[in-house]
C-alpha cells in the first residue's frame, strides 16, 4: 500500500497507474456491455427463429404422404418431448381479392397446415400476433364476394398472414384471399387446385423472411388445397421441454422412425447463422480484450518505474533479511491490486449499465429496419466471471516481470553505489 502512494517526485508514476487501472476499467466496461447487448440479439433472434422453426422435424425423406398417429404417439412418451403436432407445408400463389371481384395483386408464399386449437407446439406463434386468434383457423367465417359481377356471402376458412405480405397484397383483417397450387398451372393437366380463404388476422415476427412469405392455414383446409401437391411437405413438428436438447433428442427419434424419415432439428437447421453469431462474439471478446492488454502493458512500465524509484528501499530489506520471494511478493500483490480494483469498477459498471440498458430500453432503434425497436440485453453470469477473470490474469502476467526484477536486485551492488 505504501509503494501504491506517490511521494511528490513520484507523482509521474502514480499518474501512469492511474490510466493502467482506469485503461482495465474502461476495456472490463466495454466487454462486457457488448458481451451482454450480444448474449439479448442471439437470444432475441433465437427465440423468433424458433416461433415459425419447430425444434425437431420429422419428415417422409421420400416425400410421400403418410399417417403419423403411430410415430406421433411414440415420439409424445419421450421424457424430453413436450408437444409433438402434425404439419404440411408447400409453395402456393396468393390472390387478393378485389371489391370488383377482379384478380388482385399477386404474391408467392409459403403454406402452412398446422392444428390451430390447443397445440402447444405454436405457443411462441400465439406472442407474434398482432391481431386475430390461432382458433379463427378452424372455423369458417361469413364473407361477402363479387362473382360475375353478383354479391353473395360465402363461409370461408380463416388464414392468418405476414404483416408485410399482408401489406404486398393490400390486405386487412375480413378481406378474401385466394392460395393457389402452383405445381398444378402446367399445361394440359387441368384446371387449377385453389381455394378461398379469409384473412383472420396477421402476426409480426420483424424477419422479412418470414413475415413476406408464411401463410397459416388449418392442417385440414391445407389437406383439401394440396391432397395431390407432389412437392407436399407432411411431416411432424417437436416441442421439447429444453431447447438445447435438440440435438440428443433428435438423434433418439431418428432411430424411433427409421431410415425412411429424415429427423432435423433447430441447431442444423440455423447452423451457419448461429455459427456466425458465436464467431462474432467471441472476436467481439478478442478485440475489446486488446484494451485491457494495453492497459497490462502499462503496469508492466509503472511497476517497472516503480523498481527503480525503490531500488534503495529494496537492497535495505534484503539487506535486513528480506528473501526474495518476499520482495516479488510485494510487487505482484502491487500490479494484482491495480488489475483488481480496475476490473471491479470495470465489471460493475458493465452490470449497471447493460441492467438500465434492458430495463428502461434506453437505446432505441428504428423498427423498419430492425426486428427489435430497442437494443435487447442478456446479463449472463459466465460472461462477467469470464471477463473479470481473463482481466485479472493479464494484470498477474502483467505484473510478473517486474516483479522477478525487484526480486534479482543485488542488495550489495545496490548499497554500495547509493
Amino acid at each position: 500500500m505504501r509503494y501504491l502512494r506517490a511521494r511528490r517526485r513520484e507523482r509521474f508514476v502514480s499518474l501512469i497507474a492511474v490510466i493502467s487501472l482506469t485503461g482495465i476499467a474502461f476495456g472490463t466496461f466495454a466487454l462486457t456491455v457488448t458481451l451482454s447487448v450480444m448474449s439479448g440479439f442471439q437470444e432475441d433472434l433465437r427465440a423468433r427463429l424458433l416461433a415459425f422453426t419447430p425444434e425437431v422435424t420429422i419428415e417422409r425423406s421420400d416425400g410421400a404422404v403418410w399417417s403419423p398417429d403411430r410415430l406421433s404417439r411414440e415420439i409424445s412418451a419421450m421424457p424430453a418431448v413436450a408437444a409433438v403436432a402434425p404439419f404440411i407445408s408447400s409453395q402456393v400463389m396468393a390472390v387478393a381479392d378485389a371489391p370488383s371481384g377482379a384478380p388482385g395483386y399477386v404474391s408467392g408464399g409459403i403454406l402452412r397446415g398446422v392444428v390451430a386449437e390447443h397445440n402447444p407446439v405454436l405457443s411462441e406463434l400465439r406472442q407474434t400476433l398482432q391481431m386475430g386468434t390461432l382458433e379463427s383457423l378452424d372455423t369458417e367465417h361469413p364473407v361477402e364476394i363479387v362473382e360475375q359481377g353478383k354479391k353473395r356471402t360465402v363461409d370461408l376458412p380463416g388464414a392468418i398472414i405476414g404483416k408485410t405480405l399482408a401489406f404486398d397484397l393490400g390486405l386487412r383483417p375480413g378481406d378474401p384471399v385466394i392460395l393457389i397450387s402452383p405445381a398444378s398451372l402446367g399445361g394440359a393437366i387441368g384446371a387449377p387446385r385453389l381455394k378461398r380463404f379469409v384473412v383472420t388476422g396477421y402476426f409480426y415476427s420483424g424477419m422479412y423472411e418470414f413475415d413476406s412469405t408464411l401463410i397459416f392455414v388449418a392442417l385440414k383446409n391445407g389437406r383439401a388445397l394440396l391432397a395431390d401437391e407432389p412437392d407436399l411437405q407432411s411431416g411432424l413438428e417437436v416441442k421439447l421441454k429444453n431447447m438445447f436438447d435438440a440435438p440428443a433428442a433428435a438423434a433418439a427419434i431418428a432411430a424411433i422412425a427409421g431410415k425412411d424419415y429424415a429427423v432435423s432439428d433447430w441447431t442444423r437447421t440455423n447452423a451457419p447463422l448461429f455459427s456466425a453469431l458465436k464467431l462474432e462474439k467471441f472476436t467481439y471478446f478478442m478485440v475489446l480484450m486488446l484494451i485491457v492488454l494495453v492497459a497490462a502493458f502499462n503496469i508492466i512500465a509503472t511497476l517497472v518505474m516503480v523498481v527503480m524509484e525503490r531500488r534503495k528501499e529494496i537492497a535495505i530489506l534484503r539487506a535486513m533479511g528480506a528473501r526474495a520471494k518476499s520482495i516479488a511478493t510485494i510487487f505482484l500483490c502491487e500490479g494484482v491490486a491495480i488489475g483488481v480494483i480496475g476490473t471491479i469498477v470495470g465489471d460493475g459498471g458493465g452490470f449497471l449499465t447493460s441492467w438500465a440498458i434492458g430495463r428502461y430500453h434506453l437505446i432505441h432503434l428504428p423498427s423498419d429496419l430492425f426486428m427489435v425497436s430497442a437494443v435487447p440485453v442478456r446479463l449472463y453470469a459466465f460472461n462477467f466471471i469470464a471477463v473479470a477473470a481473463a482481466s485479472i490474469a493479464l494484470c498477474v502476467a502483467a505484473a510478473l516481470y517486474p516483479a522477478l526484477r525487484a526480486a534479482a536486485l543485488s542488495p550489495v551492488e545496490v548499497i554500495r553505489y547509493e
